[in-house]
């Protein structure tokens, strides 16, 4: 099954933010949980065959992270304050 949907995505599927982090999960890759977002906006989307557009589906619950909504949430990584990592030493006994 793998392989129809592989080669489906491989013919009809826009060149779009989800689609190597798709066909890496068909290939059965493990994706971190950005790139899952992304494949699964680009499967629903149907491939964006309608173009990379917002989907407009605002009760969906990626909705706020997929990668064409204007006003999506940005992911940042977070910098550990000083305290919170002597905090952490100090759980460790360091």
């Amino acid at each position: 099954m793998n392989e129809k949907t592989i080669s489906d995505i491989k013919k009809h599927g826009k060149t779009a933010r989800g689609k190597k982090e798709l066909l890496k999960h068909l290939d059965g890759c493990r994706l971190t949980l950005r790139q899952a977002t992304l494949a699964k906006c680009f499967d629903c989307c149907g491939y964006y065959s309608d173009g990379k557009v917002d989907c407009k589906m605002p009760d969906c619950p990626l909705h706020d992270f997929m990668p064409f909504n204007e006003n999506k949430i940005k992911l940042t990584s977070r910098t550990m304050t000083e305290a919170h990592k002597a905090k952490m030493k100090a759980a460790r006994g360091q």
